[in-house]
């Protein structure tokens, strides 16, 4: 068992939940047991089970391991009669990002491929004046995209509090990647007279084209097509 979150890092806070981490060798059959929140003492407690040797597999998956390796490094461990989590923080203050590479650049590719559709949905939806099919797009793609930077970079992520700003920080807070980030997450704002819809529908369209700028040199061949007639396809609409 170990304290993982802000508690494991000594910046818990009045509004902190505290999470505890239970490691097993048999998971709960009942899958809402495997992860659930209680009231104790006027605190949100978050329990979460996990095997130790799934856990340990994260360790070996580029996107598992921007939250798993810096999780580990700060746990607080509460519970270890086998040494199974001792070793486990070993492993991971031992943990070389290189050997992920090549998994990281292919992620981050397929994801900005996969967003494709949802840039289809934003023009369409652009184009008819859908609200909802825009944002729900808009929501996706951001979402991606982050990921597929994150992981490509090697992010790896202290605190889910902070993860946005270690994506802007790392691609440059002055950045086009950026601007087009912010406004498509809603964090800034564009022209007021512009409905909110499509300013973050647009920004979503650019910040794609922006994002296939700086993954340009690993796309492969196999992705290209579809990456770039897409981003063509942006570029046509006037975005």
């Amino acid at each position: 068992m170990a304290v993982t979150g802000s508690y494991a890092r000594g910046q818990g806070g009045r509004f902190s939940d505290v999470d505890v981490t239970i490691y097993v060798d048999t998971m709960p059959e009942n899958r809402y047991d495997r992860f659930t929140l209680r009231s104790w003492d006027g605190r949100l407690v978050s329990l979460k089970y996990i095997p130790v040797e799934e856990e340990l597999a994260e360790l070996s998956r580029p996107w598992d391991a921007i939250w798993a390796v810096p999780g580990l490094r700060q746990m607080r461990i509460v519970l270890d009669n086998f040494g199974k989590l001792a070793e486990l923080q070993r492993l991971a203050k031992e943990f070389e990002w290189s050997k992920l590479q090549p998994a990281a650049d292919e992620y981050a590719v397929v994801k900005l491929m996969g967003c494709a559709e949802e840039v289809h949905k934003i023009l369409n939806g652009l184009t008819h004046n859908m609200e909802s099919a825009v944002l729900y797009a808009v929501w996706g793609l951001v979402k991606g995209l982050a990921e597929g930077i994150a992981t490509q970079r090697g992010l790896l992520i202290e605190s889910e509090n902070r993860y946005f700003d270690i994506i802007q920080d790392s691609v440059g807070r002055t950045s086009e990647w950026t601007h087009s980030f912010r406004l498509a997450l809603g964090a800034d704002h564009g022209p007021l007279d512009m409905p909110p819809f499509k300013m973050r529908g647009a920004a979503a369209l650019r910040l794609y084209r922006h994002t296939e700028t700086l993954l340009s040199i690993i796309i492969p061949d196999q992705h290209r097509e579809v990456i770039q007639s897409t981003v063509d396809l942006i570029q046509q609409g006037g975005y």
